[in-house]
């Protein structure tokens, strides 16, 4: 049997969301409707991301719920924490911790999504990183307009990359994804470029520099940096085969009864021979599986 077709390894969703997350979906995303998710798309596990800042969402997908799916179907789902990095007052940062360490004893593997309207680099989020790094959890950023606020060319994020370079970052959103182009302006931050890559790319960049950050490829953002020039597209998956992590970010009602994009996206490209099957076994699940400790 060649490579190409040997049979596709299940994937690992490093990002999907369940509850009531936006007013438009009446009755949210039940666990029920996850798993069937699940079994259409061919993914073995997924992280359930937990919603706890106040800018991006109608409403709170709080950690305690998260982990009560997760209890209940532990084959499948996987709990990641949130604390919000503005509660308390004051010098918040004995708060964070013990937190934090609470989630973790109580088995979740991962931090996010961190959606705070706030500077990637404030200091309160400062604290997050510092404990996500001292308990090996890894951290998934949604950087664009207005959270985790930063300049073109990500010099706030290559602030905390250098500073923690315990903690692993696993960048997502808009911003971050524009990044991979040379030409992006502040105007683009939450938008999603259609234009050819232009040289010079901040995330070329820090994936070389920074073993430390990884890659959410997951909804419109990440695979509109794919789908905009495939020439681009096919060399930086197999080159950062290691660092990039498949994922559907399955957000509302609407996206539960489809395939993703980027399953599609990842799938062509493997049979049509433009990315190898190690890079597609890996971007597919291994690097979650590594990431993860699974």
């Amino acid at each position: 049997m060649s490579e190409h077709t040997a049979p596709l390894p299940a994937y690992i969703d490093m990002h999907l969301h369940v509850g009531r997350v936006f007013i438009e979906d009446a009755e949210g995303i039940t666990p029920e409707m996850a798993l069937s998710y699940l079994d259409l798309v061919g993914i073995e596990k997924a992280v359930l991301l937990s919603v706890e800042n106040p800018e991006e969402t109608s409403f709170f997908v709080l950690t305690d719920q998260v982990m009560e799916v997760c209890q209940a179907h532990p084959t499948r789902f996987i709990p990641f924490c949130n604390v919000d990095p503005r509660i308390a007052s004051g010098d918040n940062s004995r708060v964070i911790y013990h937190r934090i360490a609470e989630y973790v004893q109580r088995g979740c593997k991962g931090f996010g999504e961190e959606l705070s309207g706030l500077p990637v680099d404030d200091v309160r989020l400062q604290h997050i990183y510092a404990a996500c790094g001292e308990f090996g959890l890894p951290i998934t950023l949604h950087l664009d307009a207005e959270r985790n606020l930063d300049e073109v060319g990500l010099p706030g994020l290559e602030r905390m990359l250098q500073q923690f370079p315990q903690t692993v970052f696993i960048g997502h959103a808009m911003h971050f994804w524009s990044e991979i182009s040379g030409d992006i302006t502040p105007a683009e931050f939450s938008a999603y470029p259609n234009r050819p890559v232009a040289p010079g790319g901040a995330l070329p960049r820090l994936f070389d520099t920074y073993p430390n950050l990884y890659g959410d490829l997951s909804a419109g953002s990440g695979l509109n940096a794919l789908r905009r020039d495939p020439d681009f597209a096919m060399p930086f998956l197999e080159r950062y085969q290691d660092r990039l992590c498949f994922a559907t970010d399955a957000c509302v009602v609407a996206h539960f009864s489809q395939m993703p994009g980027m399953a599609t996206f990842l799938q062509t490209a493997l049979q049509d021979g433009a990315i190898s099957t190690t890079a597609y076994r890996k971007i597919a699940r291994e690097n979650a599986e590594r990431v993860l400790g699974l």
